[in-house]
């Protein structure tokens, strides 16, 4: 299951596990595709700043248009 990362609250928690976050960002038709995939390094209400799996150091900005998001597991009850 994928949950969408919106709040401070859910950036600090994916930032705190080391989980594996994705980036989705529009194309040229409006389709929301991969951008990039890393662990989140530092967050502000403007930028989040990954590290890739390229080991590379990436920002995104929160308030243009891009979708953070992780793969999460449920738990059957």
């Amino acid at each position: 299951m994928q949950k969408m990362l919106e709040s401070d609250a859910d950036l600090f928690i994916a930032a705190l596990s080391q989980s594996t976050v994705s980036v989705l960002q529009t194309d040229a038709e409006g389709v929301y595709c991969e951008v990039d995939r890393g662990i989140i390094e530092k967050f502000t209400n403007k930028s989040v700043r990954l590290s890739t799996i390229m080991d590379e150091i990436c920002y995104y900005y929160r308030d243009d248009g891009t979708i953070f998001r992780v793969e999460t597991t449920e738990i059957e009850g």
